[in-house]
């Protein structure tokens, strides 16, 4: 029997806008690429997922997955933060989820307010002012408490050891039971290295390439929750 099989899992993948005006928005670079692969794995696996995607970001398609039934997979796509929020708080909060896989890049700063139409482009310049966006995560966590958690922890030109810590630090403030930490310029299309971090001692080896960071983490998931 798939160790997996009836677990529920939430996965969030991809990135959310934050809109400037009618037809212009900021966003993030994530494509969704690893989460659907952390899908893909799961559901080989034997677990439900519920997909929780941004708009213009990849997911799962299953049609012709011989391992994967449809009733496997609920997709739910969102578009801004706000959008977001509401999903988790009210479409899944009498759901009961066995883990969490929150991998999804919420922008952090979103504008304090949309313009309804479009923005001249004959302006020679463009104020923004913005704001500050909660915590995901943390909403994550006060709705499902007792749920096995995985964050996603993202820097920049960092060591080793500086990702590590950061991500440890992270770990204890989300209340999450791992992080999976990368480095932007680790990250392409191609290639792709991340650190599984636990609240345990041992310094976590590097793990390359998103199908083998998704078996890993999958792997998590199936021993953690026995």
């Amino acid at each position: 029997m798939p160790l997996l099989k009836k677990k529920n899992i939430l996965i969030t993948a991809g990135s959310t806008r934050g809109y400037l005006d009618a037809v212009r928005y900021i966003t993030n670079t994530s494509t969704g690429k690893l989460s659907s692969e952390i899908a893909y794995e799961a559901m080989s696996r034997g677990a439900v997922v519920t997909y929780v995607y941004g708009t213009d970001s990849l997911f799962p398609v299953i049609q012709g997955q011989d391992d994967i039934k449809p009733s496997q997979l609920k997709l739910i796509e969102i578009e801004t933060n706000d959008d977001l929020v509401k999903v988790i708080r009210e479409k899944l909060k009498k759901k009961r989820f066995d883990a969490v896989v929150h991998a999804m890049a919420v922008a952090d700063y979103v504008p304090a307010r949309a313009k309804p139409d479009k923005t001249p482009s004959k302006k020679r310049e463009w104020l923004l002012k913005l704001v500050k966006t909660p915590k995901v995560i943390t909403i994550i966590r006060d709705m499902w408490p007792d749920a096995l958690l995985v964050g996603f922890k993202l820097e920049v030109n960092r060591t080793k050891d500086d990702l590590v810590k950061t991500a440890k630090r992270f770990l204890k403030k989300s209340r999450s039971n791992m992080i999976v930490a990368n480095d932007y310029k680790n990250i392409s299309r191609k290639r792709h290295i991340a650190y599984m971090v636990t609240g345990d001692s041992k310094i976590p080896k590097p793990l390359k390439g998103k199908l083998e960071i998704a078996k890993n983490v999958v792997s998590y998931l199936e021993n953690t929750l026995k």
